[in-house]
């Protein structure tokens, strides 16, 4: 799913028409930064009101990292039913071959909401033996934002509502905390995970080209499902084109100085 049209279901989860302000839609689209170290010293509290860092989930396998919170009313539910479903799909086990963490950007989410967040969405999960696996977390507004400007995921609450704007959509990363693969949209399916997983297991990122492929992706005219490979065949068309063009003009400067 296009990031577009995840920034723009955001707009709508939000609760757009009673905002407070004005609020400009390309203000809350993702803005991805593959390759990014996120911040592993940050502050976070467990289901158990266990305090710890963001780095005590990371140096083993990749991780999938959801930021969300418990009280909204649309799509954050929706992006984690759909992602516990895709990897309850897969022949992959949380805490064996890869760690979840929801990380909440509503610093009213308390321990308690947390761990009856985990039993709900564990529910969903039929791989026995993975608790230890699947993480709701919440931490100070400091420690949210830095997590989210990592990222690249603009967010910011409307008083009138008690929701806040965000997009939808997270990431997977690699065992040292680098972003490896962004998740647009409220549906992974099961090989977008298991895809970006392997990568993430290698320590792979986006290469330059990829990059900035998935800049046009984001600030480009959304194409529908097709819209990264249509951009990179056209940028990879004109890539070739101007080679060709290159060679040409340099056997005519060649033959005329001949």
């Amino acid at each position: 799913m296009v990031a577009v049209l995840s920034f723009g279901l955001s707009l709508f989860a939000a609760g757009m028409a009673e905002a407070s302000s004005p609020v400009d839609p390309a203000a809350f689209a993702f803005r991805p930064h593959p390759g990014a170290r996120l911040p592993l010293a940050e502050p976070l509290y467990a289901e158990d009101g266990g305090a710890m860092t963001l780095g005590e989930f990371f140096g083993k396998e990749p991780v999938v990292v959801v930021l969300e919170y418990l009280r909204c009313k649309s799509l954050c539910g929706l992006t984690l039913e759909n992602t516990i479903a895709a990897l309850d799909a897969l022949p992959l086990d949380a805490g064996r071959d890869f760690q979840m963490l929801a990380i909440s950007i509503d610093p009213r989410d308390k321990p308690a909401d947390l761990a009856r967040a985990k039993a709900k969405y564990l529910a969903l999960y039929h791989h026995p033996g993975t608790a230890a696996g699947v993480h709701f977390l919440g931490g100070s507004v400091e420690a949210a934002r830095q997590i989210a400007d990592t990222i690249g995921f603009p967010y910011r609450f409307d008083p009138d509502t008690g929701q806040y704007i965000h997009p939808a959509g997270f990431i997977l990363a690699g065992r040292d905390g680098r972003i490896s693969r962004y998740i647009f949209g409220v549906g992974p399916t099961a090989s977008d995970l298991s895809t970006g997983l392997a990568d993430a297991a290698r320590g792979q990122t986006l290469s330059p080209l990829e990059r900035l492929v998935l800049l046009c992706h984001i600030e480009g005219t959304p194409l529908g499902r097709y819209t990264v490979p249509v951009v990179a065949a056209l940028m990879i068309g004109n890539i070739a084109a101007g080679t060709a063009l290159i060679f040409i003009f340099g056997a005519i400067m060649r033959r005329r100085h001949g």
